[in-house]
């Protein structure tokens, strides 16, 4: 079996670069308590943490975590940051206990 193109080379979508990937998500697991400090327009810190084996994504608010990200994305996100990117969540729209943010690079 034969094939063209560079042997075991994979090109991410557009959507899978890191440089490109975005995403309006809600926050999940948010915590409250920081939710009531949050206003529209805030840029949240997003980080990726290991815990018990596994990396979890996280949208942080002046170092406090205010929920968890578990969106499609999240791996890539994970991987990403491992690669050297930074990424935000920007604070789209809160309603009681739901948050939405955007995820863009840094």
């Amino acid at each position: 079996m034969s094939g063209s193109g560079d042997k075991g080379s994979w090109v991410p979508k557009n959507s899978d670069a890191c440089e490109t990937l975005t995403q309006v998500l809600p926050l999940n697991s948010p915590n409250q308590a920081v939710l009531n400090k949050i206003r529209k327009g805030n840029l949240l810190d997003v980080v990726a943490m290991p815990s018990n084996g596994v990396v979890l994504v996280y949208a942080l608010f002046q170092g406090e975590i205010a929920g968890s990200i578990t969106s499609t994305i999240f791996q890539r996100i994970a991987e990403c940051i491992e690669q050297g990117f930074s990424y935000v969540a920007e604070v789209v729209e809160i309603q009681g206990g739901v948050c939405k943010v955007k995820i863009r690079v840094k």
